[in-house]
This record gives structure tokens, sequence and C-alpha cells, in this order.
């Protein structure tokens, strides 16, 4: 059951990525609570302000259009392997190649996996290990 899970992050494409976080830190009082490499040339930065969570990249192999939009609301996972097979039985229409690792976020890692909803918005399973 993936049901009534608490939200995790939003996920925001930007064009610039440090203009942003700067943005929501200076103007709208968020902290950095997480600074991370992925391999994709900037910084990922995740971002708090009471309960909410951004997480802000910048890809520069987005589309033009996809940038300074939400790219996915992310939900906590307990475990994902349970999560992901329930989406995959369910019929949902996975969107990442399986379930994804990036090790080099947070102390040990997080696992996650994204489906599409009926609209096209990604909706995604995060476990931080």
């Amino acid at each position: 059951m993936i049901k009534g899970r608490a939200l995790d992050h939003i996920g925001l494409a930007n064009s610039d990525v440090e203009a942003a976080k700067d943005f929501y830190c200076t103007v709208l009082g968020f902290r950095v609570i997480g600074t991370f490499d992925c391999g994709i040339g900037h910084p990922v930065y995740f971002v708090q302000n009471g309960g909410v969570t951004y997480e802000m990249y910048q890809d520069d192999a987005l589309p033009a259009d996809a940038r300074g939009k939400i790219d996915h609301i992310s939900y906590v996972s307990a475990d994902i392997e349970a999560d992901y097979e329930f989406c995959k039985k369910a019929g949902y229409k996975i969107t990442t190649n399986g379930i994804e690792a990036l090790p080099t976020f947070w102390a040990q890692g997080c696992r996650y996996f994204k489906i599409a909803s009926p609209t096209g918005e990604q909706i995604e399973f995060n476990q931080v290990l």
C-alpha cells in the first residue's frame, strides 16, 4: 500500500541552481540541509522551511521548457522494494530504470523510483538509507 505517505520533498529543475538556492534562502527563509554532487556538473541542494523540503538541481541536458518547473513530488518509503513491487503489480508506469540509487546523497545514500500519474507528473518514492 502506498497511501498515506509523508511528503519527502519536491524536486525543482532550475536553469541557475545557485540563484534559485540563494533566492529561496535569502528571500523566503529556507535553509540548506544538504549539498550533494550527483555528477551533472552542478551541486544539488536540499533546502527546507518548516515542513517543506525542495530538491533543487540544474541539469543542462534538460529541455529549456523543463527548467523552472516542478520535476517531481517525492514521498517517503520505508521499504523501497515493497513499494516498487506494489506499483508494478498495480500497473503504474515506472519512469525510472527500476529502483535507482544515489550513493552520495545523505550519510549512506538513498534509493528511489518514480511513477507517472495519469496526467504525467512524476511521483517519486524515496528511501534514505
